[in-house]
């Protein structure tokens, strides 16, 4: 079977969507499928990538826009048009011109399956709402339409689908990890010694692009609240600067006083961000809206019990006691911090393998990517239809 799976980026700043791109696709080639990737990267993203995820490289292909607004390049547009050797395409994210590229592949005869991962949830739809309306009129909502199957990664995602009034059938198959990261071993102490962190406290790492969906500022205030309680932690925030928003974030800082319990940080990429996880004791993402993160999923997997916010389908964090999964509000957060640091070394130790226990029997690629087969199938009309179609 020929795969093809559209991307925006799957380069160094492309964060979760791509490694839930590249995870996929990997997986799927040592399954013995013949699977590509494309992406609007550079060369050298492409080099990154392939080292990274261990992947061909001839596999990979970046298409550089000629309108960067909407990423379109017209050689891949041309491209689209002339191959009619894929069968599948599988879309990750919407509103930019990978959807074009969907539709003309669809006139070419692939059966295409489009996973939206969180960029039709309703927090997703108010930001550039006019932008987005023009681009359901224009393209999206008639590639959306056409698409074979919904791919959702989340209980919510399934529901942002048919609020829209999509009928499609839905996939609901989750975000992963590979087994390689259950191996990865990070140095913490080179990571505290090359950020001048304190060695006497604890860490609560935020780990995810600076943003203002991603709810730093209720986890600010939560952690203004605690005071003195939180005097044992830290909040150590890692990653790259979106919309100039971590000026806003460091203006917070400074209103509320916090600027000796939070260190932001540059973008931690390959084994650097294992050195960020092997420093931590908590992990938080307290969004208000979300996909299904795969930095949770990355989090978990090194061992990290997680707090996160009903932002994304993650209730097993409570049923399997690895984490706290809130309401999106600033006190629901500050009932979870305060959970968290209550936690003895015994307990936290409890929980971070409880974490990597729930991802060994639920989130891994290997067995993921398994279901994606099995649905591409059913969708060339070779097999019957799997349980997690609706």
């Amino acid at each position: 079977m020929k795969i093809l799976h559209t991307v925006s980026s799957f380069g160094k700043e492309s964060y979760g969507l791509g490694s839930i791109s590249m995870g996929i696709a990997k997986a799927q080639f040592e399954l013995g499928e013949d699977v590509y990737v494309w992406s609007s990267d550079t060369k050298d993203d492409i080099v990154w990538a392939s080292q990274i995820y261990d992947f061909p490289q001839e596999r990979l292909m970046g298409f550089m826009p000629n309108f960067p607004p909407l990423k379109i390049s017209s050689s891949e547009l041309s491209e689209a048009l002339r191959n009619k050797s894929f069968e599948i395409i599988h879309q990750h994210s919407l509103w930019t011109s990978k959807s074009l590229l969907t539709s003309l592949f669809n006139k070419n005869g692939a059966k295409t399956c489009i996973a939206a991962h969180g960029t039709l949830s309703e927090f997703a739809l108010k930001k550039s709402k006019f932008k987005k309306k023009v681009a359901l009129a224009l393209f999206e909502r008639n590639n959306l339409n056409k698409a074979t199957v919904l791919h959702a990664t989340s209980e919510y995602e399934i529901d942002d689908y048919r609020r829209i009034g999509l009928e499609n059938p839905i996939a609901y198959i989750e975000n992963g990890v590979g087994s390689a990261i259950m191996l990865e071993k990070g140095d913490g102490e080179a990571f505290k010694s090359n950020y001048q962190l304190p060695r006497d406290k604890k860490i609560l790492l935020y780990l995810s692009r600076i943003t203002p969906k991603k709810g730093l500022d209720m986890l600010l205030s939560a952690i203004a609240e605690l005071k003195e309680k939180f005097d044992n932690w830290i909040l150590v925030i890692v990653g790259n600067d979106e919309f100039n928003y971590q000026l806003e974030v460091e203006k917070i800082i400074k209103l509320l006083n916090l600027g000796n319990k939070i260190f932001i940080i540059e973008p931690q990429y390959g084994k650097a961000k294992y050195n960020a996880f092997d420093a931590a004791d908590f992990f938080i993402l307290p969004s208000y809206s979300e996909g299904s993160p795969m930095v949770v999923v990355d989090a978990l997997a090194y061992g990290l019990p997680v707090i996160t916010t009903k932002s994304s389908s993650w209730k097993e964090l409570d049923e399997n006691n690895c984490g706290y999964w809130v309401d999106i509000n600033k006190d629901a957060i500050k009932q979870s911090l305060l959970g968290m640091i209550t936690l003895n070394d015994h307990q936290l130790f409890e929980y971070g393998e409880n974490a990597k226990k729930l991802v060994r029997d639920k989130y891994l690629w290997d067995e993921i990517s398994k279901k994606t087969i099995l649905l591409y199938n059913w969708m060339i009309n070779k097999d019957s239809k799997p349980d997690f179609i609706y």
